[in-house]
């Protein structure tokens, strides 16, 4: 029963279109990522880049998964566990298909340090999480070459347009910070504002240290 499902399942429609949808959506997630950290990007707005950079991400690694395990129970061109897990082993498309694996594994590391962020070390977080870059170029080269419609004049300007958005987006980025100053804000605020009495209790020494100071005048 299981063979036969297999045998019939449209194993090649199901790998490009996890593939593009995977490449999509880690564009989306890596875009959104570095929008929220801008300095003008705040409050609500940024609380909701934050929310949909992590969504797009996981979603994005998730489609990579049914992709590579689709590529294993493909009847046509299957790969192996081997040709899968150690990169440039595979016979076809070595280079892009390593690049693939590589960006896979470089994804799960940069998933695991986001969920352990209030474990790790400021230093090393934001090192994992820079890994997003690699990881992002890896698969667009990945699609690329091995990608059978890449050929395709939109899928061409797909690929061109994700890789100079992702370029405009830092280049952009860096050039907000150099004039605000190095500040760095990744994911939502973690600044309560102060409640009504700490603000009262505020006031309240502001005044007796004005009240002190006109005394000693």
């Amino acid at each position: 029963m299981a063979q036969w499902i297999v045998d019939y399942l449209p194993t090649w429609n199901i790998i490009r279109i996890s593939g593009i949808a995977a490449y999509v959506l880690l564009f989306a997630g890596v875009f959104l990522g570095i929008a929220q950290g801008m300095p003008l990007a705040k409050g609500k707005p940024k609380a909701a880049m934050f929310k949909w950079h992590t969504r797009t991400t996981w979603l994005a690694f998730g489609l990579g998964l049914v992709h590579a395990l689709t590529l294993y129970i493909d009847h046509y061109s299957p790969f192996t566990w081997s040709e899968l897990l150690i990169p440039f082993t595979a016979s076809v498309h070595p280079i892009g298909s390593g690049l693939g694996t590589l960006s896979m594994y470089g994804l799960v590391i940069v998933l695991l340090s986001s969920d352990l962020r209030n474990k790790l070390a400021r230093k090393w977080w934001f090192m994992f999480h820079m890994l997003s870059y690699p990881v992002f170029i890896g698969l667009l080269f990945h699609g690329m070459v091995t990608g059978s419609d890449s050929g395709n004049v939109l899928m061409r300007l797909m690929y061109v347009f994700t890789g100079l958005s992702i370029l405009g987006i830092t280049l952009l980025r860096g050039l907000l910070r150099e004039r605000k100053g190095p500040e760095i804000t990744i994911g939502p605020s973690r600044l309560q504002p102060k409640s009504a009495v700490e603000q009262q209790w505020a006031e309240v020494y502001r005044l007796a240290g004005a009240g002190r100071q006109e005394h000693l005048k």
